[in-house]
């Protein structure tokens, strides 16, 4: 029986910003945090459509109910986040960290939209709820019982070799597969290099393999 523990992602790192492109942000930041009339504006017209993606893929990603005026509630949020206490989470944002300026209020809107829905009534379906687990919602009507006994089966054996990881590695999986942060907001959250992120990768998967291997079945990428 085989074990398909790949999940669709991007391979390597992603491409450097150019020296135009880290230019052009530093200059915008360092606008903003001196107060210089019109620079709030010029950051939210660049990164609005950012901020708004970011959102609507936590709100997908949960099958969570909205409307117009919970995307707005939320990019409120948001931009108040950014705002508050003289810019203090846009003055931590450190370039030397090899991240880019982009990636950090992407984080920032990953973060509000989460925790927008953690104060919300539990309406919404999350991807790690034991109910809505792969192990539940494989069934497909293309394919017949005996495959969805066996994507069933497939599905929890996997799941228990998760819960037998390290707190960290699930940590990882989480922010990796089910939030679907980019690696450089990985890398910023877990308090490492972007490198490490993908090699953290591989080593966790490694790690999912052996425990499916030791359970008995073979595995395959």
């Amino acid at each position: 029986m085989a074990y398909n523990l790949g999940m669709v992602r991007r391979k390597g790192p992603p491409p450097k910003p150019t020296e135009e492109e880290t230019a052009a942000e530093t200059a915008l930041l360092d606008s903003v945090l001196s107060g210089r009339p019109g620079a709030w504006n010029n950051f939210q017209t660049r990164y609005n459509g950012l901020m708004l993606s970011c959102i609507r893929k936590v709100l997908h990603r949960y099958s969570a109910a909205y409307d117009e005026e919970d995307i707005e509630d939320m990019m409120s949020s948001v931009c108040l986040n950014l705002v508050k206490d003289g810019y203090k989470k846009l003055r931590a944002y450190d370039a030397t960290r090899g991240y880019r300026l982009s990636s950090w209020v992407g984080l920032i809107a990953t973060n509000t939209a989460h925790d927008a829905l953690r104060r919300r009534d539990p309406i919404h379906i999350s991807l790690d709820d034991e109910n809505n687990s792969p192990a539940s919602n494989v069934a497909d009507a293309r394919i017949g019982p005996s495959e969805q006994i066996i994507r069933m089966q497939q599905a929890g054996i996997l799941a228990e070799a998760i819960d037998e990881l390290e707190e960290t590695d699930r940590q990882f999986l989480k922010y990796y597969y089910l939030e679907e942060l980019e690696p450089e907001q990985i890398a910023e959250i877990m308090g490492v290099s972007i490198n490490t992120v993908y090699s953290r990768k591989h080593k966790v998967r490694e790690k999912l393999k052996r425990i499916v291997e030791h359970r008995g079945g073979s595995d395959e990428s």
